[in-house]
């Protein structure tokens, strides 16, 4: 475990474990690396690097007086990548990480060999020709919700994400969220509203594969089958006994399915 020093001086809390082809593993939304613990696990126990981070403002990473967008958050895993020496890596997103890795894909994928969409938006939003995400008035409604029951509010949320009851799991979950002040929080996914991912997909220059939970009540299955279609080189697949939390509700399979990614894409000697 240590942290890397960016070069605006901010400090990423950083766990690279294992040995082997690596994976790099971007949290969601008031997440950290320690979401990632089960399917790091795995992953290691298969014979794979795996990096995991907090990205800034989140977890145990620093919380500068910054921006807090998705061209910040691209840099710093474009830094990351660098100070590593990482090569051919597999990019794993998982929900708001998703549009963190297609932004480091926009630009140029460096370092990368390939990449893994977890129960992640292309867009928060509605389109007319996008009905994969949530109308614009219930993102509003929930926003306007979390601010003015900050932080109670954010144990209904976990409990949501989850299939089954689990108290004990809400508890860690929300203890990881709370490290994330509520303006970082807000000002985050206010800068995630305003973007649309789905040219990134059509220009994917690495294989791509959509993975989602069958009961995640927030992206429906059907993104993933839209992302397999308009990417070049895509792929879906789908992990039937989870809903939002798939690395620690099936972090076998999942991980299961990253190796297999891995290889099945690797790169040609």
């Amino acid at each position: 475990m240590s942290f890397l020093t960016l070069a605006d001086g901010a400090r990423l809390r950083c766990a690279d474990r294992g040995a082997g082809p690596p994976v790099v593993l971007v949290h969601g939304w008031k997440g950290s690396h320690r979401l990632w613990d089960p399917t790091a696990v795995a992953l290691v126990a298969g014979g794979h690097r795996v990096v995991a981070f907090d990205l800034r403002g989140m977890g145990e990473s620093d919380k500068p007086r910054s921006a807090y967008d998705f061209d910040v958050f691209a840099d710093d895993l474009a830094e990351l990548l660098e100070w590593l020496e990482l090569e051919d890596a597999t990019l794993v997103g998982w929900s708001m990480g998703c549009t963190v890795v297609l932004r480091h894909l926009e630009r140029g994928a460096l370092r990368v060999g390939r990449a893994v969409l977890l129960n992640g938006p292309l867009r928060l939003t509605r389109a007319d020709d996008f009905p994969h995400a949530m109308p614009a008035e219930q993102l509003d409604s929930y926003l306007a919700a979390m601010a003015e029951d900050w932080p109670r509010s954010e144990r209904a949320f976990q409990a949501e994400s989850l299939l089954r009851d689990d108290p004990e799991l809400v508890d860690w979950l929300t203890g990881i969220a709370l490290q994330t002040p509520l303006d970082v929080a807000l000002a985050t996914v206010r800068a995630q509203a305003t973007l649309d991912m789905r040219d990134a997909v059509r220009r994917a220059p690495v294989p791509l594969l959509a993975a989602y939970g069958r009961h995640d009540p927030y992206y429906p299955t059907t993104l993933g089958d839209w992302i397999s279609d308009a990417a070049p080189d895509g792929r879906a697949v789908v992990f039937e006994q989870s809903a939002h939390g798939t690395p620690f509700e099936e972090p076998a399979a999942f991980a299961d399915a990253v190796a297999a990614f891995a290889r099945e894409t690797g790169a040609v000697a």
